[in-house]
C-alpha cells in the first residue's frame, strides 16, 4: 500500500513538474528573442567570404541594348546583363496570372522587377529571374 501511495505521489509531482516546464516554456517563447539588424559594411563587394548573393532590381526598362537591360526608378539608373537561358515572365493584366514570356517581349517603357545574383568579385550584376509587370 505504502508503495503505491509513493509512485502516485511521483507521478502527481512529474505532472506538476511537466506542466510548470510547459507554462514557462509558452511564456518565455511568446516573448521572443530580439535580433538586431545587422548593418551591410560599405566593403561588402570587396568581401572574400561573400561570393554571391541574391538581390532584386524593380523599374522602367529605359534601354535595351544585346541582351542587357537599362532600368530607371526614382532618378537612378542601372544596367543589368540578362544571359541566354534565364526565365523571363509576364504578368497577364487580365487574369494576374504569370506567363512564359521571351526576352524580346521586355520592351521600353515597360516595368520589370529582376532578380539579380550579384557576384561582388567581380562586381557584377547578372539577371536570373525578369519579370514583366504590366
Amino acid at each position: 500500500m505504502r508503495g503505491n501511495i509513493s509512485i502516485t505521489l511521483f507521478v502527481i509531482f512529474l505532472l506538476i513538474l511537466l506542466g510548470v516546464g510547459f507554462g514557462l516554456g509558452y511564456f518565455f517563447g511568446r516573448k521572443g528573442v530580439k535580433v538586431e539588424p545587422q548593418v551591410c559594411p560599405p566593403s561588402l563587394l570587396d568581401s572574400k567570404i561573400l561570393f554571391n548573393w541574391m538581390a532584386f532590381a524593380k523599374g522602367e526598362v529605359k534601354e535595351i541594348s544585346n541582351r542587357t537591360l537599362i532600368l530607371s526608378s526614382d532618378g537612378e539608373t542601372l544596367k543589368i546583363s540578362i544571359p541566354e537561358g534565364v526565365k523571363i515572365q509576364a504578368l497577364n493584366g487580365e487574369t494576374n496570372k504569370m506567363e512564359e514570356a521571351n526576352f524580346e517581349d521586355i520592351k521600353i517603357g515597360n516595368k520589370v522587377e529582376i532578380q539579380l545574383l550579384v557576384i561582388p568579385k567581380e562586381k557584377l550584376l547578372i539577371g536570373s529571374l525578369v519579370t514583366i509587370l504590366l
